[in-house]
């Protein structure tokens, strides 16, 4: 079995979380709401490209 370094799923969680919280204090609502739509727009992240595929259904049940 490889020894390795431990990871820690919460503390990795929690220094996210303290990073996003960090990079968005400066920025107005409007800001933040431009940056989140921007990742989400553009990301290969998973969850990003999930929520690009929902709304493509949603606009094209809207559209009949």
């Amino acid at each position: 079995m490889k020894k390795g370094k431990v990871f820690h799923c919460v503390e990795y969680k929690q220094d996210i979380q303290a990073r996003h919280a960090k990079e968005n204090r400066k920025l107005s609502l409007e800001e933040r709401i431009q940056r989140r739509s921007d990742w989400l727009e553009n990301s290969d992240n998973p969850a990003a490209r999930l929520w690009r595929q929902m709304s493509r259904k949603q606009l094209a049940e809207t559209a009949k």
